[in-house]
């Protein structure tokens, strides 16, 4: 399978690979108790993102946002946090980024509860200034995968 994740690829792969559409993976870096690593949310984002790539041709993997708005969790150690407005404007840019580079589809995966709310303020503002680009989003796949678990 060609290579489909933007940080390992080289310029004659993008160009080559036909990519049309693009997936982000955010999440966050922050404690997640002595059990589970640091970049738990953004691994899971990331994952479930190539788990796509796999099966929508024309699928850029842009490399996973490590970081958001993760306030609520700063009394355990080393919770890297962004502001909402910090996060917001950093997607705004990344959207922006594609757009200027014809990639006017994009699905966002969010991987931390912290960043629900400045994604879908973020996707919102920029699909009114820009309708030509489409951006859809999984803001909570933890809550889209319960609903679909059988009860009990």
């Amino acid at each position: 399978m060609p290579e489909r994740r933007l940080a390992r690829m080289t310029g004659y792969g993008f160009r080559s690979g036909g990519f049309d559409k693009a997936v982000l993976a955010v999440g966050s870096t922050e404690y997640h108790g002595d059990h589970l690593p640091y970049g738990t949310d953004t691994m899971v984002a990331e994952h479930l993102a190539l788990a796509v790539a796999e099966r929508v041709e024309g699928l850029l993997v842009l490399p996973p946002l490590p970081f958001g708005m993760s306030m609520h969790y700063a009394s355990f150690p080393v919770a890297v946090t962004l502001t909402t407005e910090t996060l917001m404007r950093v997607l705004r840019e990344v959207f922006d980024s594609l757009l200027r580079h014809g990639l006017r589809r994009l699905l966002i995966i969010n991987g931390h509860d912290g960043n629900v709310a400045a994604i879908e303020a973020a996707a919102r503002e920029f699909r009114v200034a820009h309708p030509e680009m489409k951006i859809a989003v999984l803001e909570a796949w933890w809550e889209t995968a319960a609903a679909l678990l059988p009860r009990g």
